[in-house]
């Protein structure tokens, strides 16, 4: 007998991996890094069985794109923020999965622009005033994208 885990619980921590690299190697256009931040945070991380594996990678996402950004002076808004969506997201894809694509596609896009107004709003009391960007509307405009791959990598069952 071998100890190895199934690919479809490892499948979504290598991803989520991958997408962290991203968002440190992306961080001199910060439209795409926006939307790998997104995709970690709203999609990949809530895919975790485990609240606090899905809290460790948002918690990463944010200081890794504050830590790329270098324009906050007091970094930790966008950790708390994305903490909490990822949380808000996992606790919605298990007690109310949904069963068809547009759904979650629907309901991943209501987050994106959630994400956007929390995170900002964090990011505003942590460190104060600082610029908006267009991260939001391309991480929204490419959420069919990225919701895709959240969808093929999620389980099929969720448990309670």
């Amino acid at each position: 007998m071998s100890a190895r885990p199934a690919p479809a619980v490892v499948r979504p921590s290598l991803v989520s991996l991958v997408a962290l690299v991203a968002i440190f190697l992306s961080a001199p256009w910060p439209p795409l890094q926006a939307v790998f931040h997104v995709a970690l945070v709203l999609g990949l991380a809530p895919l975790e069985t485990v609240p606090l594996l899905a809290g460790l990678w948002a918690v990463a996402a944010g200081w890794v794109m504050e830590g790329t950004l270098r324009m906050v002076p007091h970094p930790g808004g966008a950790a708390w923020a994305d903490l909490t969506l990822a949380l808000t997201v996992l606790f919605f894809n298990r007690f109310w999965p949904p069963d068809r694509r547009l759904i979650w596609w629907g309901r991943l896009a209501g987050f994106t622009l959630l994400h956007a107004l929390l995170l900002h709003l964090a990011v505003a009391l942590a460190s104060g005033p600082h610029p908006w960007g267009r991260g939001w509307l391309w991480a929204l405009l490419t959420s069919p994208l990225w919701a895709m791959l959240a969808w093929r990598l999620k389980p099929t069952t969720h448990p309670r």
